[in-house]
């Protein structure tokens, strides 16, 4: 991962305009990251000596390339800077201790949708994590990946309600893992659109914690889905007719 400074800077900052100019570059950086050039959650803006920073994480160094922004980065930055009369600049101040494996979208054989990590769509050759501009837009109404981004939010909040298991965690455990759930049925849309767009296969990996039942054949198709070694380290059980990936029950 890599660490940027975006600075907004202007000869003089009217207290009056701060509140309204915070709220628009929050707008700014959410938009930089529902397109996944920043993959950083907590936004802190600092005011320093006529510049307001505000240091964010990237999966790649050029993630923040004018040539990656989505319609909706444009326009916020021509918000910013028409409204505010602010310039805006991004200073490379490192790399993250802590490495995270990216892919590229067309050397991969095949993707996997998966929850968790800076980027929900993973490579199928090295579970490398593919920045989501790299990918035509999914949402091709709003020329965005807003599908791709409100699966993966409903995912974490269901991941987290379950993994508390303070309201009912088998209901949860139902959205996660069960074929037929609207969670599932979202996630293999997404995964459908990502194979029509790219022409690359695209699994969904179906969360399986405590089914043994689950292991036998596949729950979509019925037919045979056990690997004879692990996919990547990580996945046992696999079908291509329905694009699926799963793991056996750890004993």
């Amino acid at each position: 991962m890599f660490i940027y400074q975006i600075l907004f800077q202007k000869a003089e900052w009217p207290k009056p305009d701060m509140e309204s100019f915070l709220h628009d570059a929050d707008f700014f950086v959410r938009s930089l990251r529902s397109n996944g050039q920043l993959v950083s959650q907590n936004d802190v803006f600092v005011f320093q000596e006529g510049r307001v920073g505000l240091h964010v994480q990237c999966l790649r160094k050029d993630s923040l390339d004018e040539r990656f922004n989505s319609d909706y980065v444009n326009q916020w930055t021509s918000v910013l800077m028409d409204r505010y009369n602010v310039s805006i600049s991004y200073e490379y101040v490192g790399e993250h201790l802590v490495a995270v494996p990216t892919a590229d979208v067309n050397s991969s054989s095949s993707l996997i949708l998966y929850w968790g990590g800076a980027s929900p769509i993973r490579s199928g050759d090295n579970f490398g994590q593919i920045p989501l501009y790299h990918f035509p837009y999914t949402n091709t109404r709003q020329r965005s990946y807003e599908d791709i981004n409100s699966w993966s939010r409903s995912y974490e909040e269901i991941d987290g309600l379950w993994f508390r298991g303070s309201m009912g965690e088998k209901r949860f455990n139902h959205y996660l893992s069960d074929i037929k759930s609207p969670l599932t049925k979202q996630g293999r849309s997404i995964c459908n659109r990502l194979e029509a767009l790219t022409g690359k296969p695209s699994y969904y990996y179906l969360f399986n914690y405590d089914s043994k039942k689950m292991e036998q054949s596949c729950p979509s198709c019925g037919g045979h889905w056990q690997l004879e070694s692990k996919l990547l380290e990580k996945f046992d059980l696999k079908c291509d007719h329905c694009r699926l990936v799963s793991e056996r029950v750890k004993e």
